[in-house]
């Protein structure tokens, strides 16, 4: 039995996704479905070896990490008449972007993606002069926990951080400080030798050290790696000048 106009308003008008800060639903666009969740693919080499029984299988990562390809997630979208106006601008919103930008929707609230809108978008429009689509966006393998991107402060010299999922993060680090000390995050160790404006903040992600107005000072520190948060939980340690630490842990999961 045809779903009508009035019904599928009603029924969707809370499904929708936001893409570089701006949301579906300002262009009355909404889903009607969730996307498509495919595990992105690891990235691995298998070379057979004569006279041996299996691949040899080589990571292409860091030793006891692993790497994953990206990942197209798509939805079905649709919205309802004013096509030529709406079609132009999702289209604007969609495409203009030159990187990857956040992008989450209402069915899985508690995460979000990184990625882009390389397809072509086609519309297919409807006797009621509605128009429905495929949205594709080529993602990077991570789902982002929404609460991982929360700091937590911490004031103990001694205090543990627990990881909840399986994979390894990359953490985002402020430490406050006056005078040359010690951070240790797990089996990680940073040495910061001074302060210049009272903390130095480590991007493991980007693998570089900042002061607060953005400004490099990877010369004021050492450490061999930058510090991962490691499944499960995590000791956080300091001494010397080192006064507080604040920790963005970016937690992630498939």
């Amino acid at each position: 039995m045809p779903v009508s106009q009035f019904e599928m308003r009603s029924r969707f008008k809370r499904q929708y996704l936001t893409f570089n800060g701006k949301s579906s639903k300002d262009f009355l666009l909404y889903l009607s479905g969730p996307g498509i969740y495919n595990s992105p693919a690891p990235d691995v080499e298998a070379t057979s070896i004569p006279g041996l029984n299996g691949d040899l299988i080589q990571n292409n990562a860091k030793s006891g990490h692993r790497r994953f390809q990206n990942v197209d997630i798509k939805y079905e979208a649709f919205f309802f008449n004013g096509l030529p106006k709406k079609t132009g601008a999702v289209k604007s919103w969609l495409l203009s972007p030159t990187g990857y930008c956040k992008l989450q929707d209402t069915y899985d609230p508690d995460f979000f993606r990184m990625g882009m809108c390389t397809q072509a978008l086609e519309f297919e429009v409807t006797k009621q002069k509605s128009a429905e689509m495929e949205l594709i966006f080529n993602c990077k393998p991570q789902r982002w926990s929404v609460e991982g991107q929360k700091a937590i402060t911490l004031e103990s010299s001694e205090s543990v951080i627990r990881n909840p999922f399986e994979f390894y993060s990359q953490p985002l680090i402020t430490v406050n400080g006056s005078s040359e000390g010690v951070l240790a995050i797990g089996d990680y160790s940073v040495i910061i030798y001074n302060f210049d404006d009272g903390e130095v903040i480590l991007n493991s992600e980007t693998q570089n050290a900042y002061l607060s107005d953005g400004s490099f000072c990877n010369t004021s520190i050492y450490s061999e790696e930058f510090p991962v948060l490691a499944p499960g939980e995590n000791t956080i340690e300091w001494s010397g000048g080192i006064t507080s630490v604040e920790i963005t842990p970016r937690w992630w999961t498939l």
